[in-house]
């Protein structure tokens, strides 16, 4: 492997998980294609998809891709776990945790205030994007 190239996520409101993603992780748009075809049909095992594609970058070339399907109709999501079988959440490295943690309580649900891993290093909390996705931030300390 070289690297993950990046993150996908279904929404069913695009504008909605855009600003999540700009406002409060500074990502910014580097692709925005309306995407269709017999190549995506058979990768992805539907017949006739239209699917826009953001793909959001920050200052680190972290890609994040969000996915607005307008055919199919996106499945209902299920109620992951964070002990769910399969991928569980996504995690970033943040500065100053305490600080978008205060900032994002009053739109985003948390699991718990930033709490002191056991072995100290670092600082972390999970919490829900708007799909409902969980997101751990971590704060590196030492």
């Amino acid at each position: 492997m070289i690297k993950i190239r990046h993150t996908g996520i279904v929404t069913n409101n695009l504008i909605k998980s855009l600003n999540f993603w700009k406002k409060n992780f500074k990502f910014k748009i580097k692709k925005d294609v309306n995407e269709s075809g017999k190549t995506l049909d058979k990768v992805l095992m539907f017949k006739n998809i239209k699917v826009r594609t953001l793909k959001l970058s920050d200052s680190y070339n972290n890609l994040i891709e969000l996915l607005y399907f307008k055919n199919p109709k996106v499945s209902v999501k299920k109620n992951i776990k964070s002990n769910s079988i399969g991928i569980t959440h996504i995690s970033i490295t943040v500065k100053n945790l305490n600080k978008i943690y205060k900032e994002l309580k009053k739109e985003v649900k948390f699991n718990s205030k930033p709490l002191l891993s056991a072995d100290g290093n670092v600082l972390m909390t999970y919490c829900r994007t708007p799909e409902g996705c969980f997101l751990e931030l971590v704060e590196e300390i030492k």
